[in-house]
C-alpha cells in the first residue's frame, strides 16, 4: 500500500511543480504564487485534521511545525526562483540533491536495512536521476550564476522538509498536524511579504491611513497577472498538499530510502509533462530515464 502511496505522493507532486513553471512563464509574481499555494494548502490540511480526534500540544510540535514551515516556504521560494531563470527539466532532478541526506539518516540514525532489491531499487532510481542531469543533448549551459545558488538552496531547505517528517513521523507526532500547523505559518510569512512589497511599491508610510491610498493598493493587487499568480498558487497548493499528505502517509508503513526515491522521482513526471505543456524537449537520455523509473517501481513491488 506503501508504494502505492508514495508513487501517487511523486505524481501529484510533479503536476505541483509543472504548475509552478508554467505560472512563471507568465511571469506571475512569486509572492502571490506562494500566497495561493499556502492559503489552498491550509484549508486543505485543515479539512484534514477533523479526522484527528487527539491534538498533541508540546514544544516539539511547535519547533517542528517552525522548521518543517521554514523548508517549505523557502524551499518553495528558491524552487520558483530556480524555475526563472532555468528550464524545469534540469531544474526539476537537480532538486533532488537532498536525497541523498535522506537515504543516510534514514539508514543511520533509524536503522532501516538495505537487502539486495532494496539496493537495486535505489540505485535503478538514482541513475534514472542522474541520467537526466547528465544528459548531454541538454543544453547545460545556465549564464545566470544564481541558478545554480536557488537549486543548492532550494534543495537543502526541502530536505529540512521532507526529511522533518520522517523525524516527526518516529516521534509519534502527528504529520497532518505539523503539516497545518506549518502551512499556516507559510501562510502569514507569504501574506507579510505580499503586503510589505506592495507598499514598498507604491510608496506608502507604515502610518498611513488615506484611503485613496489604500485603494490604490488594493487595484495594485487586482492587477491580472497578480490573480493569476494566487490561481496557479491555489492549484499548486492543493497539489502540494495532498503529495505531501501521501508522502507522510507513505512513511508510516514504508522505508524512508525508498519512500524518498519514489517521492524524489517526480522530477522525470516534471519532464514529461514539461516536454507535452512547455514544449521542451524529452531527449533519448530522458527517455531511458522513465524506462528506469518504471523498471524501478516494478521491483519495489516484489519487497
Amino acid at each position: 500500500m506503501w508504494i502505492v502511496l508514495a508513487i501517487f505522493s511523486s505524481i501529484i507532486f510533479g503536476i505541483a511543480s509543472v504548475l509552478m513553471k508554467s505560472a512563471t512563464i507568465k511571469k506571475c509574481p512569486d509572492q502571490y504564487i506562494l500566497f495561493g499555494l499556502y492559503f489552498s494548502g491550509s484549508l486543505f490540511f485543515l479539512y484534514q485534521s477533523f479526522s484527528v480526534i487527539d491534538f498533541i500540544y508540546s514544544y516539539h510540535v511547535f519547533l517542528w511545525s517552525v522548521l518543517i514551515a521554514l523548508g517549505s516556504f523557502f524551499g518553495n521560494w528558491f524552487v520558483i526562483k530556480a524555475l526563472e531563470l532555468g528550464p524545469a527539466s534540469l531544474t526539476a532532478p537537480m532538486l533532488n540533491l537532498n536525497l541523498p541526506f535522506i537515504i543516510l539518516m534514514s539508514v543511520f540514525i533509524y536503522g532501516e536495512e538495505l537487502n539486495l532489491i532494496k539496493i537495486l531499487i535505489i540505485l535503478t532510481l538514482f541513475i534514472a536521476i542522474i541520467i537526466v542531469k547528465i544528459d548531454p543533448n541538454e543544453n547545460l549551459v545556465i549564464k545566470n550564476k544564481n541558478w545554480f545558488i536557488c537549486v543548492i538552496l532550494g534543495s537543502t531547505f526541502l530536505f529540512l522538509r521532507e526529511g522533518g517528517l520522517k523525524i516527526t513521523q518516529e516521534l509519534n507526532i502527528n504529520n497532518t498536524q505539523i503539516l497545518l500547523y506549518s502551512y499556516f505559518l507559510c501562510l502569514i510569512f507569504s501574506g507579510v511579504i505580499l503586503f510589505k512589497k506592495e507598499i514598498k511599491n507604491l510608496n506608502l508610510k507604515s502610518d498611513t491611513s488615506n484611503k485613496i491610498e489604500f485603494k490604490k493598493l488594493l487595484l495594485q493587487m487586482k492587477k491580472e497577472n497578480n490573480l493569476n499568480g494566487i490561481y496557479y498558487g491555489l492549484i499548486t497548493g492543493i497539489c502540494s498538499g495532498l503529495g505531501l499528505y501521501l508522502y507522510s502517509k507513505a512513511l508510516l508503513t514504508g522505508p524512508t530510502s525508498l519512500v524518498a526515491l519514489i517521492f524524489s522521482a517526480r522530477s522525470l513526471i516534471i519532464v514529461l509533462l514539461s516536454y507535452f505543456l512547455h514544449k521542451e524537449r524529452l531527449s533519448l537520455f530522458q527517455k531511458f530515464s522513465v524506462f528506469l523509473l518504471c523498471l524501478g517501481l516494478s521491483l519495489a513491488s516484489f519487497i
